[in-house]
């Protein structure tokens, strides 16, 4: 088989055929060293689904994720290629007591179909029990088909807004 080498300008418009996603992709949680592409990852969200960063609102997580996602109430996650890339990112964050939030899961569209957005989901909820939490929310755009394919199949409910999000169409939830 042949690997893919993930980089930026290679990465533009291209799909993984064939690639072994346990083996190539690992999910780990951020260190110091990725805030370069932490934060390219995250613009690239928010490009994907049309948004400028509002880092003083909506994004306070996304401008200042170093801290949001410090490893005690919260944990931001990379999905790493076997050469360094990373091609996408979840965080899970404190909403409540015992409450928690997925938010900015993403991986980048070249990389999807293979089984990432699965890992990702499910690691999210690993880290969740064990920051403490029993019930995990999040919330999504309508249009994010595949996404609430995912969410669903993974346990999660629709539920009324519980954010004011108004980029959000979708509520879920689900008990750990």
């Amino acid at each position: 088989m042949t690997r893919a080498v993930l980089a930026l300008g290679p990465l533009a418009g291209r799909g993984y055929h064939g690639i072994d996603v346990a083996r190539e992709f690992v999910i780990r949680r951020v260190r110091a060293g990725d805030r370069e592409a932490v934060t390219r990852e995250l613009a690239a969200y928010l490009a994907h689904i049309g948004e400028d960063l509002d880092g003083d609102g909506l994004d306070h997580d996304i401008a200042h994720w170093e801290v949001e996602y410090d490893g005690r109430a919260g944990v931001l996650l990379v999905v790493e290629s076997e050469v360094g890339e990373i091609v996408g990112t979840a965080a899970v964050r404190r909403l409540d007591a015992g409450v928690a939030e997925i938010k900015r899961m993403w991986v980048r569209p070249a990389c999807q179909g293979h089984g990432l957005g699965r890992r990702l989901m499910d690691r999210c909820l690993e880290e969740a029990r064990g920051l403490g939490y029993r019930i995990v929310r999040l919330d999504s755009e309508q249009k994010m088909e595949a996404a609430l394919h995912l969410y669903r199949s993974s346990g999660f409910t629709e539920i009324p807004d519980y954010n004011g999000n108004q980029r959000a169409q979708v509520w879920m939830e689900r008990t750990l």
